[in-house]
Parts: C-alpha cells; sequence; structure tokens
C-alpha cells in the first residue's frame, strides 16, 4: 500500500490537465498494519538507524541497511507497537518528561560531538520529537516486559547442580561452588527469553497484524 498526494493539492493550477505520470507524488509506503496502526517503510528506516546507534553508537552508522535488516527492524516494530497497545491496555504509567530528556541526552551522547548529531539530524531528515518518541516507547515497552517478568520463578539450587552435573566437562574442572553463579544467570536468562518470546508471540496472535511488504524481497514485493 502506498500514500499518495495529488499534486493538485500541492501546485496552484498552472493551465491544462496533468498528464498521467504527474497526478500524483509517492509519500510513502505502509509495509504493515498492526491494530490499525499503520507502520510505514520511512518509519522502518528511521528505528534502523536509531538502533544503530543505541546499539554501537556513531560508528553503527557505517553499517549497511541491508534488506534482511530492514525486515528485522519491521518485526521489532511490530512486537514494539504489540507492546504498546498492552501497556495501554494494562494502563502502565507514561514516562515522564524529565526521563524523555535524559533519554534524549544519552542518545545525544552516542556521538563524538554536538555537531556530528547535527549532521546526523540534518542527512537523515530527523526531528528530535521523533528520536525522543522512540526512545520513549523502548522503555515503555521494556518497563512492561520487566512487569512481566517479575512472576518468573528464580532460578532453583536444584536446576543449578542438574546444569553442573550434565555440563560438568565445559567448566575445565572448576567446583559448583565456582561456577554457579554464571550458571544460575546463564539459566535465568534463557527462562526469561522465553517467558517473553511465548507472551509477546500469544499478544501477536491475538492482534490484528498484516505485513505487506516483503522488506527482504528483491524490490520490497508484496507478500
Amino acid at each position: 500500500m502506498r500514500l499518495w498526494i495529488g499534486l493538485s493539492f500541492l501546485l496552484p493550477a498552472i493551465g491544462g490537465p496533468l498528464s498521467a505520470g504527474e497526478q500524483g507524488v509517492l509519500v510513502d509506503e505502509v509495509v504493515a498494519v498492526v491494530n490499525k496502526q499503520v507502520i510505514t517503510h520511512s518509519e522502518v528506516r528511521e528505528e534502523a538507524l536509531l538502533i544503530l546507534v543505541e546499539r554501537r553508537g556513531q560508528a553503527g552508522l557505517d553499517r549497511e541497511i541491508t534488506p534482511a535488516f530492514l525486515a528485522e527492524v519491521l518485526d521489532f516494530l511490530i512486537n514494539q507497537q504489540v507492546l504498546l497497545d498492552e501497556a495501554r491496555r494494562v494502563e502502565l504509567p507514561p514516562v515522564s518528561p524529565d526521563e524523555v530528556e535524559q533519554l534524549l541526552a544519552g542518545f545525544r551522547d552516542r556521538f563524538s560531538s554536538r555537531e556530528a548529531y547535527a549532521r546526523f539530524l540534518l542527512e537523515h531528515g530527523l526531528a528530535e520529537s521523533t528520536i525522543s518518541e522512540v526512545l520513549m516507547r523502548h522503555l515503555r515497552v521494556e518497563r512492561l516486559k520487566a512487569s512481566k517478568l517479575r512472576v518468573v520463578a528464580p532460578v532453583t539450587d536444584e536446576a543449578v547442580r542438574q546444569y553442573y552435573e550434565k555440563n560438568r566437562a565445559r567448566f575445565g574442572g572448576a567446583d559448583i561452588e565456582t561456577v554457579s553463579g554464571a550458571i544460575r544467570h546463564k539459566l535465568g536468562q534463557q527462562t526469561r527469553d522465553k517467558v517473553l518470546a511465548r507472551w509477546i508471540w500469544d499478544l501477536r496472535r491475538r492482534s490484528e497484524v498484516k505485513v505487506l511488504v516483503d522488506l527482504d524481497a528483491p524490490g520490497g514485493e508484496e507478500p
């Protein structure tokens, strides 16, 4: 699905009808719809840029944004929208203005200088308000995930012992007391990842999700 604006809304009449090629200007492309909320191609690209900066700082912008990466970002955005809808449903408290400013300040600090940050905004046509909205969404979703994980039971001593016995050879002769903390962390992270994956899958299953464009296909073909 593509969003078009007719030139008649943009330019005054200059005499004579518009040709077929002048009937409209492509504004953006809708690549997915989640619970009646559209996700556009430009939003996916903006999200990709901000993710690269969040993860790798200014150096992340040297990475090529491939179709495969855009497809991953689209899937991430779909999950974000589903989780954001859930945050509204459970009335999760909003992110405060002070927190938003702190998030934005931290994002700016990912750049080598204020001049580099300003160039980034200019080159990609980004407004700070857009960045603030994305960072706020990220924090809100992370808080929702944290609230979900509060009910996850802690890793038991028995689970740690069983893992140690099954993988004793990996620890190079270290006793269980030495490696128990690392094992507990690993098992806990695996459990949390599984809980979140099942939960998000269930939320997506109960949501209206329609992917309109396969961003990883040649030319971004419709599925």
